[in-house]
């Protein structure tokens, strides 16, 4: 369950949690063709490319509708209308997203009826796909605009039914998974002989790859004409307890079994959910796979004495905090500190045991500082340092933003290779 949270005040000291606009970029990053618009000021949307492009190293496509002081009083639904229209003139996009910002969600533009207005004005555009997410700043954090746009692109983009393919799954990975993670996914689930569908898809477009110019639409990632197969896929999995609800409207919608995996960092994680794919599939677990959880039992037996009753203090957004907090416990650690950035909730993943070993408040990076005095290890992203510095305790750079460490694109944190990869980097950061 969710403690209370931390020491009640009436101000934000160093707040951990990013905009929900944010997440929903990352992802509209994962959809080949997609040309991602904020409907808001053109501040907002560099904020976001420039937190995005310090943690990625990749520039980040993001249009905005530019709105000025005048839309804060008369509002900005003709600028909405301007804004997709030119977008589909100019770039040719194939898909656009269209993501809201506090401003305009609390004058109340309403995005449906705008582009109901534009498409009745211009009939060329009724056929051009185009995702609206709500995503004002006074919902939560990344993890919240992340998991509303990607349920807004399901919904948007596969209304119709499509033919079953016998061994085609959908998999929805959580805000958490870097590209490198997404990647893994695709390869594991590929080993039982399945075919993934994943959405959305950052590991071909945020993985780092070269480009010789920036382009003004998403290159890389899921197409549209894959993500029309989702509802013929024989079942689908979500990634994190916020993703459950993308799961849950695949399956109401279109009859395919969703099977919720909280969390795929950790031994008991990793081999409920192999078992699984090995049902699905009727395969046995690939020896490869058999090989990577042989290394992982040897770290376990070689360092559990460096690990067991180590203090760990834990601030992140909820699905990353109880992954990985939920590893560390297994292994013997002590979870001091846990600080997600916005609230859970029991209704997020029916049948969902929330961890009882320790307790997740609600705070920032300020009642990190208040709270971690005594533990042997701090995991957070970059702007923890700021804590950890002063405490003189080592800090272990997870979430977002990272800016401060080469490769996190390409770190993986899942499976038996990424679990011991995991472990590996806590136990090298408490021996300095």
């Amino acid at each position: 369950m969710t403690g209370p949270v931390a020491e009640p005040r009436s101000y934000t000291g160093n707040p951990q949690k990013n905009s929900p606009a944010l997440g929903a970029t990352i992802a509209y990053m994962g959809v080949d063709g997609l040309l991602a618009l904020l409907h808001g000021s053109q501040g907002c949307s560099t904020f976001i490319r420039l937190q995005l492009s310090r943690h990625f190293k990749e520039p980040i496509p993001l249009n905005s509708t530019a709105l000025l002081e005048d839309t804060a009083i008369f509002g900005g639904w003709e600028h909405l209308k301007k804004g997709i229209a030119k977008a589909a003139d100019k770039f040719q996009p194939r898909i656009i997203g269209v993501m809201s910002s506090g401003l305009t969600e609390t004058f109340g533009d309403d995005m449906v009826s705008a582009l109901a207005s534009l498409r009745q004005e211009r009939p060329d555009l009724i056929e051009k796909p185009v995702v609206l997410a709500k995503t004002p700043d006074y919902i939560g954090s990344l993890q919240e605009g992340y998991q509303r746009t990607v349920l807004a692109l399901l919904d948007t983009l596969t209304v119709d039914p499509a033919p079953r393919e016998s061994n085609t799954v959908a998999l929805f990975p959580g805000a958490h998974f870097t590209p490198a993670d997404v990647e893994e996914l695709k390869d594991t689930v590929s080993l039982f002989g399945l075919t993934p569908l994943v959405l959305p898809d950052i590991s071909t477009s945020l993985d780092g790859h070269f480009e010789l110019e920036p382009a003004p639409v998403v290159q890389g990632g899921i197409t549209l004409e894959d993500i029309r197969r989702i509802p013929g896929c024989i079942a689908s999995f979500s990634f994190g307890p916020s993703m459950a609800v993308v799961g849950e409207s695949l399956q109401k919608r279109h009859g395919v079994p969703h099977i919720a995996v909280p969390s795929l960092t950790g031994l008991e994680a990793v081999d409920t959910f192999y078992l699984k794919l090995c049902q699905l599939s009727g395969r046995p677990i690939p020896e490869r796979l058999l090989r990577q959880r042989s290394r992982l039992l040897d770290t376990l037996a070689d360092y559990h004495d460096q690990l067991g009753q180590k203090r760990i203090a834990i601030a992140l957004e909820s699905d990353l905090l109880i992954s990985l907090a939920n590893c560390l416990v297994e292994v013997g650690a002590v979870i001091q500190v846990a600080l997600a950035a916005t609230a859970l909730h029991e209704n997020v993943l029916p049948n969902f045991t929330f961890p009882s070993q320790y307790a997740v408040d609600v705070g920032d990076l300020e009642h990190l500082e208040e709270r971690a005095p005594g533990s042997h290890l701090i995991i957070a992203n970059s702007n923890a340092r700021q804590a950890a510095l002063p405490l003189k305790i080592p800090h272990l750079r997870a979430g977002l933003p990272v800016f401060d460490r080469a490769g996190m694109s390409q770190k993986v944190w899942i499976g038996y290779r990424g679990t011991q990869q995991f472990l590996y980097d806590c136990l090298n950061a408490m021996a300095g």
